[in-house]
């Protein structure tokens, strides 16, 4: 019973809060409702709290979301044409912002000095290689020793960039050497001219988180605070971007093994040479026309099998042909003669 008895007070004490901060919410609705700019006043110092209502007390500035006014360096916010003039300025100050990059391709007859050598001369400029990749030979491709070949991916300080260049190009032969810049001037005054707007209103919105006593105001200005330190991170890690970049410049070496060429000192043609280069020739070709005919022999050998036994088969009917034929012949004469003879008789007769 007694637990019942405390739960029942329990629930009376928070109705009754709950209808004072209702009551309090409505009173604070008409005092911006009846304000000057209604529901149109701002954090970004927009219209004030009707003096009739103080309710907060006079240094108190109702909180609103919607569109600022006032001095845009007041509020927090700066306009897009405050952020160019910015920029331009920050440009003229600081000097232009020139991301470069190049390319090259070499030849070396010194594979593994010309690698190393490269490696040094990184570290002498206070570079560092951001990627290498070596392919050579293994142990079985030992005795063909195949050409060996390099790539890499170096970052130099950028003033010393083209030095490293000119540097590099002197440890083989060039076949390919390109060079560019990127101009991020505009770009990157422009963020930093975001960047400082959102600081501004990141300011702003603590001081005006600090006055407020509403929930729904406390709630509404935390989520804007925690969208504008997004924006702010994203902006911070785009300028260490260029930073990075406009600092160290970029560089891709392709470096490749060649052999030294040797020329061949070529002695004068005789007759005699040009005699046996032509017999030579001959018999090539005459080589060349029995290993065709061989090849023709085999490639046809089953047509000339079945061509064969064909021409078997029909000289074997021509033959017994020619048999009938001549056994023929050989018994006319004497039915002949036996004819003759009878004949011979009855005349006698």
């Amino acid at each position: 019973m007694k637990k019942l008895s405390v739960l029942f007070v329990s629930l009376i004490l928070i109705a009754a809060i709950m209808a004072g901060c209702a009551s309090k919410s409505a009173q604070d609705k008409a005092d911006y409702d009846t304000s000057p700019g209604g529901n149109n006043g701002g954090y970004w110092g927009g219209a004030a709290p009707a003096p009739a209502a103080p309710a907060e007390g006079p240094d108190y500035e109702k909180p609103s979301f919607d569109e600022p006014a006032g001095d845009p360096q007041d509020n927090g916010y700066l306009s897009d044409v405050s952020r160019s003039i910015n920029a331009a300025e920050l440009a003229d100050q600081m000097g232009s912002k020139i991301i470069k990059s190049g390319y090259m391709s070499i030849e070396t007859l010194d594979f593994e000095e010309t690698t190393s050598a490269i490696e040094r001369r990184v570290q002498q400029e206070g570079g560092f290689v951001a990627s290498s990749n070596i392919q050579g030979w293994s142990r079985q491709d030992a005795e063909s020793k195949p050409m060996r070949s390099a790539h890499y991916k170096v970052r130099i300080p950028s003033n010393r960039f083209e030095q490293f260049m000119t540097d590099v190009g002197e440890l083989g032969n060039v076949t390919r050497s390109e060079s560019w810049g990127e101009d991020v001037t505009s770009k990157y005054f422009d963020t930093e001219a975001r960047l400082k707007s959102l600081t501004i209103q990141e300011e702003r919105l603590l001081t005006l988180l600090s006055k407020a006593e509403i929930l729904s105001d406390i709630l509404e200005l935390e989520r804007e605070l925690a969208s504008v330190r997004y924006e702010i991170e994203n902006l911070t890690g785009t300028l260490r971007k260029y930073d990075n970049l406009v600092a160290y410049s970029t560089l891709e070496i392709d470096v490749r093994e060649v052999e030294e060429i040797k020329k061949v000192e070529e002695k004068p043609v005789t007759l005699w040479d040009k005699i046996a280069r032509a017999f030579n020739r001959s018999i090539e070709n005459v080589a060349k026309m029995l290993e065709n005919l061989l090849l023709f022999l085999i490639g046809a050998l089953p047509f000339l099998v079945v061509l064969g036994v064909f021409v078997l088969i029909v000289y074997g009917l021509l033959r017994l042909i020619g048999r009938k034929d001549r056994k023929n012949v050989s018994v006319q004469p004497i039915i002949q003669k036996n004819q003759n003879l009878n004949d011979n008789k009855e005349e006698q007769k």
